[in-house]
């Protein structure tokens, strides 16, 4: 890049709360309760999980055929999606 014009910062810019609008100087957000908070949900989806992935084994020993494992596979692979898209939806919500 030739001509181009090289500005240095002598300090950071003030972090940005929300919508563009700088966070006022004395409100910082308590890390730990968001951390705690997203940590108990993060172990709803983990129980959620791991119900799936016990529960399919339990519910396909009950119901008889091969496509049986089939349908639940993908049924179970769309489950999955979702709850990580709640759960990221969700952590991102707390943070707000």
């Amino acid at each position: 890049m030739t001509g181009g014009r090289r500005v240095v910062v002598s300090r950071r810019p003030a972090a940005l709360a929300g919508r563009g609008t700088p966070s006022p100087p004395g409100d910082s957000p308590d890390v730990p309760a968001i951390v705690g908070l997203q940590l108990r949900r993060a172990l709803r989806t983990v129980a959620a999980v791991a119900g799936l992935l016990v529960g399919m084994p339990v519910l396909a020993a009950w119901l008889p055929g091969p496509w049986t494992w089939v349908a639940m596979s993908v049924a179970v692979q769309c489950v999955w999606v979702g709850l990580s898209l709640l759960q990221l939806r969700w952590a991102e919500r707390l943070e707000r």
